[in-house]
C-alpha cells in the first residue's frame, strides 16, 4: 500500500461456528516503522547434561559447575530485513565475552542466536552477572532497547543447586490431597548429598506433615512413572508456625547419599495430606521451568505432570547437614540390611514402645509392640523395597531405613 493515495483497512469477522460472536474494534494506530530496529528481549541460557535440555541453574555449588550454553533472544521490529545480526553476552566483571555469528532476522521475526562458544564460570564463591545485548552494521533506531543488564545472575556456592530464580511469586499445592513437586538437575561431577532444601509459602498450615525425597532417572524406561526410582528420602517433619514464609532443610536419611556423574535426579518436597480439610502443605515457587524438567506428582490419581512453575526445592551439598539433628534416646539398632524374611531390632534400653514399618509411600504395612529391649518382624511376605522402622515410647521417637531384598 506504500505511495498509494488512498488505503482502505478492512476489519472482517467470519463466525463459522454460528455463535454471534463478534469482534468490538477500537484503538488502532498506523505508523511507520523504522528501517533499522532491532530489540534484546532476553536470553536463553542454562547447562545440558545427561535430562537432555538445557536448563538454567540460578546456584551453582564448585562440584557441579560445568559450561553455560547462552543464547540471545532479538525481535526485529524495523521494516527492513536485518543480516548482520550479532548477539554479544559478557560477565559484569570484565572477564569474559563471547559473540555469535552474524545472523539473519528477517523484518518482524523473533530469533533465537547462540553464542559461538559455551560460557565456563571461574571456580570460585561468587555471584556472576551476565549481560547481553545485539548489534548490526547499520545504525539501530532506538539503540536503548538493545541491552539488558542482569540478564541473568549465577551464583556459584560450596553446596546449594538451585533451579528456582530465589523470591517466591507463587506457591504450588494439592488443596490438603497429597503430592510431591521438585526439579531435575543434571548431576555433572559425582558428589554426596546430604539434604533437600525447600520453601514454604505463608498459606501453608501449621501442623502438616512434609517430608523430601530423592529419585534416580532410569533413561530407559517408557513411562515417567517408571522413569523415577526412589533412592531415599528424610524423616517427617512438621511444619510449624516459624516455617512459614521460609526454607527448611531436610536431612536425607543415609545422611549422605551418593550421586553419580552424568545422571540426573528429581529432588521432591511431599506431603499425605490432611484428607482436604486444610490446604496443608504449600510449596513456593520462583520462575519458570522449561516442559519436563520440573514435576508434580498427584497421589489422588497416582500421576506425575510436569510443571512449569519452578518449585523452590533445592539438592543442599552441605556435610553437616543433619548432624545432631536428632538425637536417638533409644540406640535403635535394625539388622540384617538388606533383610529377607526377618528383622531384628534392638535397643539400649528396655522399654514399652510401639513398632511400626512404613514403605516409601508412608504406608503402615506392620505395627507390632514391643516390651523389652529386643525383639523382630516377620517380612517373609513383603515385597522387595525399602522400608522404615520406626519405634516410639511415649517419649521418644526413632527411625531407621532398612532394605528388603528377596
Amino acid at each position: 500500500a506504500g505511495n498509494q493515495a488512498q488505503v482502505k483497512i478492512r476489519f472482517y469477522y467470519n463466525d463459522n461456528d454460528y455463535w454471534a460472536w463478534y469482534w468490538a474494534v477500537d484503538d488502532v494506530a498506523l505508523f511507520v516503522p523504522e528501517d533499522n530496529d532491532l530489540v534484546m528481549l532476553g536470553g536463553y541460557w542454562g547447562s545440558t547434561g545427561a535430562w537432555g535440555i538445557r536448563m538454567p541453574y540460578y546456584q551453582i555449588p564448585l562440584s557441579q559447575l560445568a559450561p553455560l550454553d547462552v543464547s540471545g533472544i532479538v525481535k526485529n521490529n524495523g521494516a527492513l530485513d536485518q543480516n548482520d545480526v550479532v548477539f554479544t553476552a559478557a560477565l559484569a566483571s570484565g572477564t569474559w565475552s563471547e559473540s555469535s555469528v552474524p545472523n539473519l532476522v528477517p523484518a518482524g521475526a523473533t530469533n533465537t542466536i547462540s553464542l559461538t562458544a559455551a560460557l565456563t564460570l571461574p571456580p570460585i564463591v561468587a555471584t556472576h552477572v551476565i549481560n547481553m545485548s545485539v548489534s548490526s552494521s547499520v545504525t539501530d533506531a532506538l539503540p536503548a532497547n538493545n541491552a539488558i543488564l542482569n540478564a541473568a545472575s549465577v551464583s556459584v556456592n560450596n553446596y546449594i543447586y538451585a533451579r528456582d530464580k530465589g523470591t517466591a511469586t507463587n506457591g504450588t499445592y494439592n488443596q490438603g490431597m497429597g503430592f510431591e513437586a521438585g526439579n531435575i538437575f543434571d548431576i555433572f561431577a559425582s558428589a554426596n548429598l546430604s539434604g533437600i532444601d525447600a520453601y514454604i509459602d505463608g498459606g501453608a498450615v501449621v501442623g502438616a506433615e512434609v517430608y523430601a525425597k530423592l529419585y534416580s532417572v532410569d533413561p530407559t524406561a517408557t513411562t515417567t512413572a517408571a522413569a523415577f526410582v526412589f533412592v531415599d528420602e528424610s524423616v517427617s517433619y512438621t511444619l510449624t508456625a516459624a516455617d512459614l514464609g521460609q526454607k527448611i532443610t531436610l536431612a536425607l536419611g543415609a545422611g549422605a547419599t551418593p550421586l553419580n556423574a552424568g545422571e540426573s535426579y528429581l529432588v521432591v518436597l511431599g506431603s499425605f495430606g490432611d484428607g482436604g480439610a486444610t490446604n496443608d502443605l504449600i510449596i513456593s515457587t520462583a520462575g519458570v521451568s522449561e516442559a519436563s524438567t520440573s514435576y508434580y506428582y498427584d497421589m489422588t490419581d497416582n500421576t506425575w505432570y510436569y510443571t512449569t512453575s519452578t518449585p523452590m526445592v533445592r539438592m543442599n551439598f552441605d556435610p553437616s547437614v543433619g548432624v545432631n539433628e536428632v538425637q536417638d534416646n533409644l540406640g535403635l539398632r535394625v539388622f540384617p540390611n538388606p533383610a529377607n524374611e526377618v528383622i531384628n531390632i534392638s535397643l539400649n534400653k528396655e522399654v514399652s514402645a510401639t513398632i511400626t514399618l512404613l514403605d516409601v509411600s508412608g504406608k503402615v504395612v506392620r505395627t507390632q509392640a514391643l516390651n523389652g529391649i529386643s525383639t523382630s518382624i516377620n517380612t517373609a511376605s513383603l515385597n522387595s523395597g525399602v522400608y522404615f522402622v520406626t519405634i516410639n515410647d511415649g517419649t521418644s521417637v526413632s527411625t531407621q531405613k532398612v532394605v528388603i531384598k528377596k
